[in-house]
């Protein structure tokens, strides 16, 4: 298992009323999958929306030049939290898999 150890810290936008130790929570859960990622993570942000109907969670994440986004709806922003990390690291053991969908590697 390939396991980066630099990751940059995600910019945070926030709608509605979000308390701060959710937006932390939910920071730390985006970096704990990042860990993951099969290459360099050029840039990732992450918008919690308290204001939408349902809990909203969207991350939006580049590494090493293939972009990806996961976005996941729950009744608390925990449990959006939650589901976002688990499909962002399904999308990055995807990435690992199949690296020729990928961008091309640099010459």
């Amino acid at each position: 298992m390939t396991r980066t150890e630099q990751v940059i810290s995600p910019q945070v936008h926030i709608h509605g009323e979000v308390a701060q130790e959710a937006a932390a929570y939910a920071v730390a859960k985006l970096e704990a999958a990042l860990h993951h990622a099969p290459g360099p993570v050029l840039r990732s942000s992450l918008t919690l929306d308290s204001a939408a109907p349902g809990d909203r969670v969207d991350a939006h994440v580049d590494v090493n030049g293939t972009g990806l986004h996961v976005h996941a709806m729950g009744e608390t922003l925990q449990e959006a939290t939650d589901l976002m990390q688990e499909r962002l690291r399904s999308r990055l053991r995807r990435i690992r898999r199949r690296p020729q969908q990928g961008p091309p590697a640099p010459q």
